[in-house]
């Protein structure tokens, strides 16, 4: 195993330990077409407040531009050179236009001076989104909801 994969798979785990993934499996019946996306960037040495300031020109863009995204939040790591986010689309086609959209127009800039993934999906997502999200090599994962409760 390389040390990326050791470190996505923590980085993995961490999400899920987090409970950064929004909606439970508890209501998943009434919420079944929202789609949640958990990721992670690390910024190459050197370039952390480039990635911080880019993402907060990204949040402008994602609330002006995005009505089907719902809620969209960012944490910065303690080391200050990852950013996690997270991001809770109303449904597909809303997902389908921030791939073709915004994550398409800063995607390419990113990769520039940082390093993306994993990219945690969470939800029904459509083929044809997961193969666009394989082809952006994001270390896309895809989850179904498998257990779980929530609290009143």
């Amino acid at each position: 195993m390389t040390k990326q994969t050791i470190k996505a798979t923590a980085l993995s785990a961490a999400v899920v330990a987090l409970g950064l993934f929004g909606t439970t499996a508890a209501h998943a019946d009434t919420q079944s077409s929202q789609i949640d996306l958990t990721y992670v960037w690390t910024a190459h040495e050197g370039h952390a407040e480039r990635l911080i300031s880019t993402y907060e020109t990204v949040g402008q863009v994602l609330e002006a531009n995005e009505p089907g995204l719902i809620l969209y939040e960012i944490a910065v790591s303690e080391s200050g050179d990852q950013i996690i986010i997270h991001e809770v689309f109303e449904d597909s086609d809303a997902l389908a236009f921030h791939m073709s959209e915004t994550a398409a127009k800063f995607f390419p800039q990113l990769v520039t001076f940082a390093t993306p993934g994993p990219f945690i999906f969470k939800g029904d997502v459509p083929e044809e989104l997961k193969a666009a999200a394989y082809q952006m090599q994001m270390g896309a994962i895809f989850t179904e909801d498998r257990d779980g409760f929530e609290r009143e």
